[in-house]
């Protein structure tokens, strides 16, 4: 298998197109791909995952890997019930995937600190702990100026104060990638480095993808191509209304404990990782299809991390990286089977919190695909029929 970095090369792999039909085809070696073909090759189907690239060489491979289920797009109203679901099986998914991979996806749990430094911010968050505090798993509450220092003793002293959670957590998400992608192949599926150019039809049904050269059929097919659904859009001939949000992360070597809890501010955020580097991010740029990194993205990090932490003013910056997260046209997640087809399925837009709900998106995918229904909480309210089509 080919992955996005510290690759392990799997040579038979790479060369081999087998000639004997699938169960399910899926297009995309991100998370939302190889974790929908860890579940459904686990099931007994047989699942080929086709990548472009390398498996976990986009957002998925370089995302910061945060799961916060309480704040972000869709929270709290439609999607508080998913985002709580999607991080318990976290917790319980991590150790299936090392069992069966041998990779540690290195989940934790971890404090959090939403920093106000104003009036008008102070009371959002406390208006937002009113309900928050009543989520079952988590403990939420507003911190003074004083207690938020004792928490994370390299915050800003100029805050008023901070929402504080415990019962948050994280996971890295290249080694989350990587671990779902070999335990597909453990269960069976195969992993092809191949470019998909189409879909092939019969009437309403998706019988597989043409490629570049030749075509792999089978039973159905899954679309988890990220920001680049819109390719998926003109081979189904229904409009996935997904476009790429640029998002840009620095990592900074800092010779001192670890931060205890993680910071966030305005959409910003830092926190110590397992590799022993603080990461820092992030932005949203509407930026088309560039993945380059930029001069004007690190400052504007940097100006966000020391409003958050002055005294990470030393810390040497080792890294930048930039990737594309696919966005919905209505912010949530697209998740189901495509309007206008009996066994076409699409699993994309979850912009900013993908690592967070692939869980609960490729459960989804997987029981449409194996029992026709799903019992994951919210994922009809993700059914793709509501942009239309069909």
């Amino acid at each position: 298998m080919r992955t996005g970095r510290r690759c392990r090369f799997n040579f038979k792999e790479l060369i081999r197109v087998a000639t004997d039909r699938r169960d399910v085809i899926v297009v995309g070696g991100g998370i939302i791909g190889c974790l929908t073909a860890y579940l459904l090759s686990r099931e007994g189907l047989k699942v080929t995952i086709v990548e472009a690239d390398a498996v976990a060489s986009h957002a998925s491979g370089f995302a910061f890997g945060g799961l916060g289920p309480l704040e972000g797009a869709g929270i709290p109203d439609p999607l508080l019930g998913f985002s709580v679901w999607c991080l318990e099986r976290h917790a319980s998914l991590s150790p299936e995937l090392e069992e069966a991979s041998g990779v540690d996806t290195q989940f934790h749990l971890r404090d959090r600190l939403i920093l106000a430094f104003d009036d008008s911010e102070a009371l959002r968050y406390k208006e937002e702990i009113k309900w928050q505090k009543d989520v079952k798993g988590f403990h939420v509450e507003w911190l003074d100026q004083a207690d938020v220092l004792k928490v994370e003793p390299r915050a800003n002293p100029a805050c008023l104060g901070a929402s504080y959670a415990q019962g948050t957590g994280a996971i890295e998400a290249y080694r989350y990638n990587l671990a779902a992608a070999q335990a597909a192949e453990k269960f069976g599926a195969e992993i092809l480095l191949r470019r998909v150019t189409g879909l092939i039809s019969q009437g309403g049904r998706c019988s597989g993808v043409t490629l570049e050269t030749g075509q792999l059929e089978a039973g159905a097919v899954v679309l988890a191509v990220g920001p680049w659904s819109h390719q998926a859009s003109s081979w189904c001939g229904v409009e996935l209304p997904v476009s790429p949000l640029k998002g840009q992360v620095i990592r900074l070597q800092l010779t001192a404990d670890p931060m205890r809890a993680s910071l966030n501010y305005a959409g910003s955020y830092a926190a110590s990782k397992p590799d022993g580097l603080i990461w820092a991010g992030t932005t949203e740029e509407e930026a088309g299809f560039d993945e380059g990194i930029t001069t004007a993205a690190r400052d504007k990090i940097m100006g966000d991390l020391l409003k958050m932490a002055p005294s990470l003013a030393d810390a040497e910056l080792v890294q930048q990286t930039a990737c594309l997260r696919p966005i919905s046209a209505d912010g949530l997640p697209i998740v189901g089977k495509v309007p206008g087809w009996e066994n076409l399925y699409v699993g994309t837009g979850s912009g900013r919190k993908g690592i967070l709900w692939s869980t609960g998106m490729c459960h989804g995918l997987a029981d449409l695909i194996v029992k026709g229904g799903t019992d994951v909480p919210g994922v009809a309210s993700l059914d793709p029929a509501r942009f239309g089509g069909g």
